[in-house]
């Protein structure tokens, strides 16, 4: 199975996230978690957008090039509007996107959030909070978060706008 853990910090202390963190897992039922590819985006002037990024090839097509740079800058700048990931401060939160569902022609029909809280992130392990499923219930390729979000006070209509871009996002990372 293959994942994509999803980290977003606030470094520079302003109570916003600033730095993206995207790391691309393998997992095998008998090794530990092998990490594959990462990358980095950073808003430096704090707007809410990406101004430095270390993208490297996370299409995975065997090139990092101009489409890895703008697919990253897109996700990234979707990930630093999720509220959740950055608030409150001192508590490492992460969102772990896999493919949970294939249809018959091996095309993703449902795509994964699970949502992991740590308060001792050298010490503790990973707290799973909650779990969405983003689906795509008429075959046509287009993933609709579930209706459970909008139930979470913990995310108002920017988030989830912004989760709606991350899925997108996310499948063209051919990460399944």
């Amino acid at each position: 199975m293959r994942y994509l853990k999803v980290v977003a910090k606030d470094q520079s202390l302003n109570n916003q996230a600033d730095t993206v963190n995207l790391f691309f897992i393998q997992r095998s039922p008998s090794l530990p978690d092998e990490l594959v590819r990462s990358a980095t985006a950073v808003d430096v002037t704090a707007d809410g957008l990406v101004d430095y990024q270390i993208t490297g090839d996370i299409n995975g097509n065997g090139v990092s090039g101009e489409q890895d740079r703008e697919l990253l800058k897109k996700f990234a700048n979707n990930v630093l509007k999720v509220n959740w990931l950055s608030r409150p401060a001192g508590l490492f939160r992460s969102i772990n996107m896999y493919v949970s569902r294939f249809d018959k022609a091996t095309k993703p029909a449902e795509v994964r959030l699970d949502f992991y809280q740590n308060e001792k992130p050298m010490n503790g392990k990973d707290k799973l909070m909650f779990s969405f499923t983003a689906s795509d219930s008429v075959g046509k390729g287009s993933m609709k978060l579930d209706e459970e979000v909008t139930s979470y006070e913990a995310f108002d209509t920017s988030d989830r706008e912004a989760l709606q871009g991350m899925i997108s996002l996310y499948l063209k990372f051919d990460w399944q």
